[in-house]
């Protein structure tokens, strides 16, 4: 009985998830238009400086695991594994915020 009632439910959730996102969908679109002409065409400097920014924190979060690597020679096996897990936990935080930045003031911006 219980069981029964649980799925009902789940349904019932499920299909208003569907129709609220079948009612969204039109904003969905407008969220991708472009930005008006007034605004005009960004600069070749504007997105070196962008992809420039990008690359660096990709670059940077590339060199993390190897530093990490490098400083904990000579250390225990599970104190080098943690060291390691934890470079690449930056690593990957790098990256994302990388990535963060330049959608943010780089390519969804007009």
């Amino acid at each position: 009985m219980l069981a029964t009632i649980a799925l009902e439910r789940t349904r019932r959730g499920g299909a208003a998830l569907l129709a609220a996102a079948c009612a969204l969908w039109p904003a969905l679109a407008s969220a991708t238009r472009q930005c008006p002409p007034e605004f005009g065409q960004k600069s070749t400097a504007f997105w070196a400086l962008g992809w420039s920014i990008f690359a660096a924190f990709g670059l940077l979060g590339l060199a993390l695991p190897v530093l990490a690597v490098r400083l904990s020679r000579g250390r225990r096996g599970w104190v080098r594994a943690v060291w390691v897990l934890g470079a690449c936990v930056a690593m990957l935080g790098c990256w994302l915020l990388g990535l963060l930045v330049f959608v943010d003031n780089f390519a969804m911006v007009c």
